[in-house]
């Protein structure tokens, strides 16, 4: 218990390093976490793949905030496996994502071994956010570019 409350600290310290989050400071968080997670590959749209919930809501901002991307150009994906329950997934997706079911692709059902004793550590799969913008995909790309040089 008190390793516990070492380590709580020790976050709650590092918490306050990071003041408000500028524009500015977003738009790097954005490009690395697209560098990172985001297919780079297809010139023609943007696809972002996680199943970290924070992480989900940090590039949704980045691109609502900062690329100024319209709603109803957002396109959602969820994996999923088929021991789990598909709707909820896609319902739980939506609400963190803030993209209405209705933009959502079909749900990618796998074949699970899951029931083998595995452990479900993705109850909810996993979300991919697609946008159909090339300019956008190309801005992006070189915003990472400059990343390259630092």
């Amino acid at each position: 218990v008190e390793a516990a409350k070492i380590r709580d600290n020790w976050t709650d310290d590092a918490v306050k390093d990071i003041k408000k989050i500028s524009k500015k400071e977003l738009m790097l968080i954005g490009s690395a976490l697209y560098w990172g997670e985001g297919n780079t590959s297809n010139r023609n749209r943007l696809q972002f793949s996680n199943c970290n919930p924070l992480v989900i809501k940090v590039i949704t901002k980045f691109f609502r905030e900062i690329c100024k991307v319209p709603e109803l150009k957002f396109r959602g994906h969820v994996h999923t496996f088929s021991h789990l329950n598909a709707d909820r997934a896609e319902q739980y997706w939506s609400e963190v994502s803030s993209i209405p079911r209705s933009q959502f692709y079909k749900t990618y059902v796998k074949p699970s071994i899951a029931s083998k004793g595995k452990k479900d550590s993705l109850q909810n799969g996993t979300f991919d956010i697609y946008i159909n913008n090339t300019k956008l995909f190309i801005t992006i790309m070189g915003w990472i570019r400059r990343l390259h040089s630092l």
